[in-house]
């Protein structure tokens, strides 16, 4: 037992020794937008359409219109797209269109065969537009006024195809800061998101908190018709816009861009694992990846020989500083490295409920709507 104690402290140290280390070394490299001072010098500057795409989204959808609407960057139009919203969403979009006439909406009633509903919603709203660039975020985000400014001007100026945003995390539940923290700091420090902006790279990031990008790039990559049944479809944008050679960045937006009590409660976290991780493989991965690299260094502090503890330590302490030098450069905590065991507890309560409920209904259920796997990617 002492021995495999040791295997498992020693994995646990190397992984995270090894990435926390390039991590430290590297984040300076990754770009943090409000410190950045570009302008935009054109006379007549691009038409920017932004596109929400929003089923449900009575908590804040008016906040993130309004944070539209007062961006110091006049030259854009922005599209809102009820998904078949069952709450006061479609009450609150009709209000908001008499006070600001320039906001367009656009109703779905019914979601064609072959589509995810947001993925469809998307879709549509990009066919109302008229802008050179597009911006694709979701309903829940605040944009503080100089944001899109800021952020076409950094496009511009570093000749840039695509940016993605990574969000700061606001609100009361802290149960979302703390898994938005993992998220990100996973795709910062294994994602060594300071390559993104290399050509020849496959680093590449897309968040749907923000997603910039020029629309003749859009089209070449097949617009939304090519992740038509893709779930991480913001993500994948950015693979598809990065496997064709356009330029793209991924940078931290702190202070202009965040996102208002991403989950409302616990159990909605965990039940938004599922639409990641709804088949049984995956979920079985995930258990024991989540046991072995994010409980057990914790737990081998206090269980094993002084080897297999110091080997553990050397993996606690790696994952600590990681959360602290990323809270530099994200705003989040700097002590959330102390609860990442518990996000790994509802990782996995997550990816297994999602497996067993999806073999029970017979597909992936995800704001109200039931998929079949088969046709699914995540």
């Amino acid at each position: 037992m002492s021995i495999l104690l040791a295997i498992a402290g020693g994995i646990g140290a190397l992984i995270w020794g090894s990435i926390g280390l390039m991590f430290i070394l590297n984040v300076h490299r990754i770009g943090v937008l409000n410190r950045t001072s570009y302008q935009i010098d054109d006379p007549a500057p691009p038409l920017v359409s932004v596109v929400i795409a929003g089923r449900n989204e009575q908590k804040a959808i008016e906040r993130c219109i309004e944070s539209l609407m007062d961006q110091t960057y006049r030259n854009l139009e922005i599209i809102v797209v009820n998904d078949r919203s069952t709450d006061a969403t479609g009450t609150i979009l009709t209000h908001m269109q008499t006070k600001y006439p320039l906001l367009q909406v656009i109703t779905i009633d019914e979601l064609p065969p072959d589509w995810l509903g947001k993925n469809n919603a998307l879709y549509q709203g990009t066919l109302r537009t008229n802008g050179e660039w597009l911006l694709y975020t979701d309903a829940d985000i605040l944009f503080t006024p100089t944001c899109l400014e800021k952020a076409l001007a950094y496009s511009i100026h570093n000749q840039l195809d695509h940016l993605t945003l990574i969000p700061e995390f606001s609100g009361t539940h802290l149960m979302s800061k703390l898994y938005a923290s993992f998220i990100f700091l996973s795709a910062s420090s294994f994602g060594m998101l300071w390559k993104v902006k290399e050509s020849g790279t496959k680093q590449t990031l897309g968040v749907g908190a923000f997603n910039l990008l020029k629309r003749s790039v859009y089209d070449e990559v097949g617009t939304h018709a090519a992740i038509a049944m893709t779930t991480t479809d913001d993500a994948r944008l950015g693979q598809l816009i990065k496997q064709a050679n356009f330029r793209q960045d991924a940078i931290y937006g702190r202070d202009l861009v965040s996102v208002w009590n991403w989950y409302e409660s616990t159990s909605q976290l965990i039940r938004s694992v599922e639409k990641s991780v709804f088949r049984f493989g995956n979920a079985i991965a995930a258990t024991i990846s989540c046991i072995l690299l994010m409980i057990f260094p914790y737990v081998g502090l206090f269980v094993g020989t002084s080897l297999s503890r110091i080997l553990c330590g050397i993996a606690v302490f790696s994952i600590i500083t990681m959360y602290a030098v990323y809270a530099r450069y994200a705003k989040s905590g700097m002590w959330y490295g102390i609860a990442h065991p518990l996000i790994a507890c509802l990782l996995i309560i997550g990816a297994l409920r999602g497996a067993i409920l999806t073999s029970m209904r017979g597909g992936m259920t995800w704001r109200g709507t039931t998929y079949d796997t088969k046709n699914l990617k995540s």
